[in-house]
Parts: C-alpha cells; sequence; structure tokens
C-alpha cells in the first residue's frame, strides 16, 4: 500500500525571498508613514491593469465592494432585476440586493460550473437590467453567448473575476467583455493579500471615473465632494503585497493548469465526474472540483488518506435565507445548482503542489473508484 502523504488544500506560507521582499517593502511603508494610496497603489493598479490587458484599474478594500461600487457606477433602475448564478459565493447576490435590485437566481452548467445560458434567456424580461457573470472556480463563462443576450436586450455586465486571475476567453482575459470586471485578492485566491482586498477594472474612462468617486467618499479634491460615496480603498500595505505577489501570478498559474492537466487526463472515466471545457475557455484552475455521488464517503476516504478536501459550495443561494425569501430563480429543486450541491468536491491544487502530489491524489481516488 503507498505511503500515506499530507496533501494541503491551500498553503499560504511563502518563499523565503518572496517573505523577505515583502518585509521590506513594508518596513519602508511603515518608516515613510505611508499607509493610505501613496505610490505602493498606484504601481499595483498599473501592474494589474498590464497583467488583465484592461485599460483601467481601481484598487479598493475588497471583491464585495468591488461588486457593489461596479453596480452603483451603472446607475441601474432602482427595482430593476439583476441575473446572477445560483451556484456561487454570495457576495454578486448580496450586491444586488444591497444595491436595491430585485435578484434573480439563474442555474449553471454541470460541464464548467458557469452560468447556464438556456437558464438566462428563460429569465431576461423587460424588468432586467443586468446580468452579473461569474467565472467559478477559475472557469470562464461562455462570454460570446452571454454578449449576444446583454447585446440584444441593451443590458449592463458585470463580470465577476474573484476566482479567475488570468483566465481567458478566445483568447481574451476576463474582465475585459462587460462593462466593469471585478477581483477580490482575499489571500486564498491566484492572487491573494494578506487580508481584504479588491480591484474594478474596465476599459471605460467615464465608469473608472464613477467608481473612483464611489469608492472615496466621491471625492474630486480635498474637502470636495460631488456626491455621497464610500470608503473603499486598496490600502498601501496590501498593495505592496500584491506588487510583490504578481511577478508569480502567471507562473503559479502555469503550475495550475499542468497539475489540472493531469488529474484531467487522469481521472477521465472514474466513477467521478471532471469539468469539460471548450477550446475557447482557458481556465486558471483556482480549484479542481469535481462530483461524486458518494461525496461524502470519497471525502472521508481522501482524507484518512491525507488528502484534505473543501466543498465548494454546500448549498444553493436560493436555499440560504439571506435569499430564498426575496428572489426569483430557475427550478432549484430540480437545478444543477442543487446537484451540484449535493455531489461537488473540490481536490487539492496550486502551486505549494508538484505531479507528484497530483498522482498521488488521482491514484487515491481511482482507488476509492474500484
Amino acid at each position: 500500500m503507498q505511503k500515506i502523504r499530507n496533501i494541503p488544500f491551500i498553503d499560504l506560507s511563502l518563499g523565503k525571498k518572496d517573505q523577505n521582499e515583502i518585509t521590506n517593502n513594508i518596513i519602508n511603508l511603515i518608516d515613510s508613514s505611508n499607509f493610505i494610496g501613496g505610490e505602493e497603489v498606484k504601481k499595483f493598479q498599473q501592474n494589474f491593469s498590464q497583467f488583465n490587458d484592461s485599460n483601467f484599474c481601481l484598487g479598493v478594500a475588497n471583491g464585495t465592494d468591488a461588486i457593489e461600487i461596479a453596480l452603483e457606477s451603472l446607475d441601474l433602475p432602482k427595482n430593476s432585476e439583476v441575473i446572477v448564478p445560483n451556484f456561487t459565493f454570495l457576495s454578486p447576490a448580496e450586491a444586488v440586493i444591497r444595491g436595491g435590485y430585485k435578484l434573480v437566481l439563474a442555474d449553471i452548467n454541470l460541464d464548467d460550473f458557469t452560468i447556464s445560458i438556456e437558464s438566462i434567456k428563460k429569465l431576461v424580461n423587460k424588468k432586467t437590467s443586468a446580468i452579473i457573470a461569474v467565472h467559478l472556480f477559475g472557469n470562464p463563462c461562455n462570454m460570446t453567448e452571454i454578449k449576444k443576450i446583454t447585446d440584444q436586450f441593451n443590458l449592463k455586465l458585470i463580470e465577476d473575476c474573484s476566482q479567475a486571475h488570468g483566465a481567458r476567453f478566445r483568447g481574451k482575459k476576463v474582465g475585459n467583455f462587460g462593462n466593469l470586471g471585478t477581483f477580490s485578492f482575499y489571500p486564498t485566491k491566484n492572487l491573494g493579500a494578506f487580508g481584504d482586498a479588491g480591484a474594478i477594472v474596465t476599459n471605460s474612462k467615464r465608469l473608472f471615473n464613477i467608481a473612483q468617486k464611489i469608492a472615496n467618499h466621491g471625492r474630486v479634491d480635498t474637502y470636495d465632494h460631488v456626491l455621497a460615496g464610500r470608503n473603499s480603498r486598496l490600502d498601501a500595505f496590501q498593495a505592496s503585497v500584491l506588487n510583490q505577489k504578481i511577478k508569480t501570478l502567471k507562473k503559479n498559474n502555469e503550475l495550475r493548469v499542468k497539475q489540472a492537466s493531469y488529474l484531467l487526463d487522469s481521472l477521465d472515466g472514474s466513477i467521478t465526474k471532471t469539468i469539460k471545457l471548450s477550446s475557447f475557455q482557458s481556465s486558471v484552475f483556482h480549484q479542481f472540483p469535481i462530483l461524486s455521488k458518494d461525496r461524502d464517503s470519497l471525502l472521508k476516504y481522501l482524507k484518512k488518506r491525507g488528502i484534505n478536501c473543501g466543498i465548494y459550495y454546500p448549498n444553493p443561494l436560493s436555499k440560504m435565507m439571506a435569499f430564498k425569501e426575496n428572489a426569483r430563480f430557475d427550478n432549484a429543486k430540480e437545478s444543477n445548482c442543487y446537484a451540484a450541491s449535493k455531489r461537488i468536491l473540490s481536490i487539492p491544487i496550486g502551486p505549494h503542489l508538484n505531479l507528484k502530489d497530483s498522482e498521488y491524489i488521482a491514484n487515491a481516488i481511482q482507488s476509492f473508484s474500484t
């Protein structure tokens, strides 16, 4: 029997070089008393807009704020409907309700866990004002079909790219298809800070200027405020961390892709179902989810072999108390969202692992399958 190993699901530790660089940068910020705004924030906004091929980038306090500010920037009609996938982290749905809009929850595809085009078509009506497309687990949505819908019905489009830093659809990086794209830099993301942090990207100077004002108290100059905004700024410490870690983002994404390719090949034909991407989708595999009818037994089996896994997500949004009373949704009880919540299991992937680890994981799953 193969020797049991410890395979962590996530490892946030840094290499010595990165740790020293980040520590020195933080010490310099403390010495200069430069805590809010400043050159580190400007530098990160430039670095990330360049990485993402976007004209503009605005650093904000977190990914949830990014979605809320993006929605507010679009000046949608109050009480209009905004379509969000029913299977995702709750931030997009939360932002819709807090913004004063009606939440509409769409089903997903089980091939890649992104929003279902057919479900969107069923839900769009004259009250619909926008769609929030979530590139879940690093998998880009079918932006060609989504854009057809938004163009046909004159809808606004926000891309939630919180799990998809660097993902592409038809060669174009996510965040550049809609009116605005939003990112989270929560520590566990492909590009993670040392705390909460986020960003908004856009190719519209007008929307960038509006979002910039909203995020900084509506300010255009000292004590000159043109609208009632909010306080959501990326601080210099987190920007400094991100400026260091963005240097290795491309390489780390490539490591994820290599591990995912191995797992996809090795698990093909097993009783677990893996994702199926089209040739147009280039994922960055923030997570590697599989589907199993024996999910709970498989989870226990893998844990005994030192393989730590996660369940994302155990419930569709329509099952949460926060949303089930005030959202319209697409057949929640019979939906792909409901099926996914009962079968999904995310197995370890990331730059803290190597192909030997992926081999160990695949062998363990195959041994459970047989």
